[in-house]
């Protein structure tokens, strides 16, 4: 399989000649220019990254020539590459500061939100410990009137109802003369 020369990939893949040497002759400023249907490369001369964007037309007539124009071509190709890189590379350097500044925000936030919400615990866990003291201050005292009024039910008050029943038993039987039985 042949390889393609440079001069036919710049010219847009056209053939060699009859002589078999590269027609060269679209290089030159001083042959006529023929209008052809337009080719994929001819799409790319709007490509701000094609290096025949901004190609003058220069006289080519040899093979150092032809190498220093594709060489002052990839120049320019890569000093573009390099601007656009330069770029990308500001661009992705701000919207990661700007990202690292709102994950800041946002983690400062978060910590004020769990350190109010750490407050208000210790506040409502305060308040229910208090209130808990209170209950069992509330139940003691309760339990204690509960117990001394019960003590004070069957050391006082049962024995003087028990006396109190006698003396009403005694006086109906004195009144209906019914003899006490000897239990």
């Amino acid at each position: 399989m042949e390889r393609p020369s440079p001069a036919s990939l710049l010219s847009g893949g056209s053939s060699p000649t009859s002589d078999g040497a590269a027609d060269l002759s679209f290089l030159s400023p001083s042959s006529p220019v023929k209008p052809k249907p337009r080719s994929p490369l001819a799409a790319t001369a709007s490509c701000p990254l094609s290096p025949f964007a901004s190609a003058a037309p220069t006289s080519v007539s040899t093979v150092g020539d032809l190498r220093s124009l594709a060489a002052s071509h990839l120049d320019s190709l890569k000093r573009r590459l390099d601007a656009l890189h330069g770029d990308s590379a500001r661009d992705l350097e701000a919207s990661h500061s700007r990202i690292s500044k709102r994950f800041k925000m946002q983690k400062q936030s978060c910590l004020q939100l769990a350190d109010e919400a750490e407050k208000e615990h210790r506040k409502m866990t305060d308040k229910i410990t208090e209130r808990a003291e209170a209950v069992k201050t509330s139940y003691k005292k309760f339990m204690a009137e509960v117990q001394s009024s019960t003590s004070r039910v069957c050391k006082v008050t049962v024995p003087e109802m028990a006396k109190e029943a006698e003396k009403a038993i005694d006086g109906l039987r004195s009144r209906y003369n019914i003899p006490a039985t000897a239990a």
